[in-house]
């Protein structure tokens, strides 16, 4: 019988197994596992080494054990509360105590069904485990646990100098990540802050808040994520303009929300599971009894959505998927999606006809459209009296055309972090700063454009959002990344409003270094996102509705019953009529020969039974046949009597032996 060889390695091997768990349970202040882990190690290797040494006498291994131990672990942690911004200590101890478990399993039936190789990886990959987080002094107990496993599991005769390598290749390995831990220790704040920074940067945009400063949009334009997706509009014609916020007041360099929406949009109807939400009934609605018709755009969000549905001026409708009501504030501007998630889409209605327009009460200025507040008159009054502005139609060419000749587009601007610096009675503003250097980017000049315009008594709004989308040939889509942010005028002339973008163009300055992998990922992207939204939320749902509602009102109908029993029916007819077909068949098969036959062996057998010869159950006629031969030849024929039973006996032998000649002829 195969035996355990006990030497030095085998003692090395239950000393490691021992340390691992005791410092398994110590990390994690379980002493009381690991000491009960270690006691079973402890056990299994004297009695593998002593009195059980025959590895056929060892209890067989049960996978059911290794299985069934899943259930309580998982229960365990399903109870145990979570860790906020950390790794649960818990997803590190339940793996290691599993690994224990099967490495007690395996060394207790080890060579009846245990594997050794098994043995060493769970203890080593429970000593692994067991390093996480180790107190101050234990990492030398999980260090020497390292040592005695490699001893044990080495290969027999291996030179001491193999030993020393990889003690010393442990000691560099343990020195790097030391130093790595000190320098990480050290840092950790710059690297937190920084990854805040980036996180932040990364998953939002700055420039829609309730309060807007002048320059927020500069991180849109310099940060590392300025080429970043952020809304997918499915139409081959998207808007030029996508609007966002609409700003009411301005001072010191910054614009506010208006205070209070002008109502509340509740659903009208329902688009499968998107709410529609109209400007005022029944003008999303398909032309149908005279209704105006409109275009249904999807637009995806890539990023936190603000907030806002961002959607074109001219919007008269919206489909939101789990809200209840939008606020609408002036200049079309809505909010409300924030109970909708991180990420979001939604669709936007647009009109097709001139006739599919919000009435007059929604459309008009509001007082807030002409605030101007008095500390800025000075100023705003000099550059009218400079650039001679009057409230016609000319000042919109004036104003472009000065900004074009004496300004100059850039993303930085020269002193403007001193702006809130100088003489107490001076004005502290933004504006002051790019009235004086003639640099700036979009928010300066919409800021600037809306005051003057509002200076000379023209309703005008600051407006923020995304401009001049990116299309490529072939695409059903168009994009808007982080850089086309961007904010212009919406002003109010000849009893109507209209984009008044003051910026001047900016050539190839937010070029995009695009290529044919590019063009293909984001398609990639784009497509699945469409497809995966019409698997959620597609339109088949309606004919899948419809098909179940079918179906419920065929089951009600009681018809299914009526086809089932008669289908019942068919069976029971078909299965009789199978059946008496098949005895037919057997009774044809049968000849009159092999019936004959059967006659004659039922009365020798009976003959024989009166004399005390059975065939036996399962016996053939041949083997009965063979026994019978041999009785016949020792029965005594001295007497009539005996006489008479041996010629029976034969007479019944001869049948038995014609029977086996005959049985099969027809």
């Amino acid at each position: 019988m195969k035996k355990e060889i006990v030497d030095i390695r085998y003692v090395a091997k239950t000393l490691f197994l021992i340390l691992t768990a005791f410092n398994l349970g110590h990390t994690f202040d379980f002493v009381w596992v690991g000491l009960i882990f270690s006691a079973s190690f402890a056990v299994f290797g004297f009695l593998n080494a002593s009195s059980r040494r025959e590895f056929s006498k060892r209890p067989a291994y049960r996978k059911l054990f290794a299985y069934g131990a899943i259930l309580p672990l998982a229960l365990l942690w399903l109870v145990t509360p979570g860790v906020e911004n950390g790794v649960n200590p818990m997803m590190i101890f339940l793996p290691g105590i599993y690994l224990l478990f099967l490495a007690v399993l395996q060394e207790r039936s080890r060579g009846n069904g245990g594997f050794e190789v098994f043995v060493a990886f769970d203890g080593v990959a429970a000593l692994l485990l067991s390093m996480y987080a180790v107190p101050k002094g234990w990492a030398g107990v999980g260090l020497a646990g390292l040592l005695l496993a490699l001893f044990a599991y080495s290969r027999r005769g291996t030179a001491w100098y193999k030993y020393l390598l990889f003690v010393l290749l442990v000691i560099a390995l343990g020195g790097v990540s030391y130093a790595g831990w000190q320098h990480w220790k050290n840092q950790r704040y710059q690297y937190g802050n920084q990854f805040v920074s980036d996180y932040q940067q990364r998953e939002n945009l700055l420039g829609f808040d309730p309060v807007s400063a002048l320059g927020s949009f500069n991180s849109n334009y310099n940060g590392k994520y300025n080429d970043q997706v952020v809304l997918r509009v499915w139409d081959t014609l998207a808007p030029r303009y996508m609007k966002a916020a609409v700003y009411e007041k301005y001072m010191a360099g910054v614009w506010k929300f208006p205070t209070a929406p002008i109502k509340t949009l509740t659903p009208n109807y329902y688009m499968v599971d998107y709410a529609v939400l109209e400007v005022e009934d029944s003008l999303t609605k398909v032309s149908s009894n005279g209704l105006p018709a409109v275009q249904q755009v999807w637009v995806q969000s890539t990023l936190k959505n603000f907030g806002f549905v961002f959607a074109p001026y001219s919007a008269v409708g919206f489909a939101v998927k789990d809200i209840d009501s939008l606020q609408y504030f002036p200049g079309n501007m809505v909010k409300g999606l924030d109970k909708n998630g991180k990420r979001s889409d939604w669709y936007y209605f647009a009109c097709t006809s001139k006739s599919c327009v919000p009435s007059d009460s929604i459309n008009r200025p509001a007082e807030h459209d002409l605030e101007v507040n008095e500390r800025y008159y000075p100023l705003l009054d000099s550059v009218i009296a400079s650039l001679d502005l009057k409230a016609d139609s000319s000042v919109f060419d004036n104003i472009l055309n000065h900004f074009l000749q004496n300004y100059t587009y850039d993303l930085t601007i020269p002193n403007i972090e001193h702006w809130k610096e100088g003489d107490v009675n001076a004005l502290r503003d933004p504006l002051t700063v790019f009235l004086k250097e003639k640099v700036g980017y979009c928010e300066y000049y919409a800021t600037l454009s809306t005051l003057l315009l509002r200076r000379l008594g023209m309703p005008a709004r600051y407006v923020t959002g995304f401009a001049n989308p990116e299309k490529v040939d072939g695409r059903p889509y168009a994009t808007f990344r982080r850089k086309s942010s961007h904010a212009w005028v919406e002003v109010f002339y000849n009893d109507q409003w209209f984009i008044f973008d003051p910026t001047p163009p900016v050539v190839n300055f937010f070029n995009l270094k695009r290529n044919w992998y590019t063009d293909f990922a984001e398609g990639v992207k784009g497509r699945l996102a469409r497809v995966m939204h019409f698997i959620k939320e597609g339109e088949w749902r309606k004919s899948l509705d419809s098909w179940q509602n079918r179906t419920q009102n065929f089951l009600d109908s009681g018809a299914p019953y009526a086809i089932l029993a008669a289908v019942m029916v068919l069976l029971v007819v078909f299965r009789l009529y199978k059946y008496k077909k098949n005895n037919l068949r057997r009774v044809e098969v049968k000849s009159a020969n092999a019936e004959r036959w059967s006659k004659k062996l039922d009365l020798a057998e009976k003959d024989l039974a009166r004399l005390g010869l059975r065939r036996e159950t399962g016996e053939t006629v041949g083997t009965f046949a063979k026994r019978v031969q041999s009785f016949e030849k020792q029965m005594d024929a001295s007497s009539p009597k005996l006489m008479a039973q041996k010629e029976r006996t034969s007479a019944a032998l001869r049948i038995l032996l014609d029977y086996e000649r005959n049985r099969w002829r027809k």
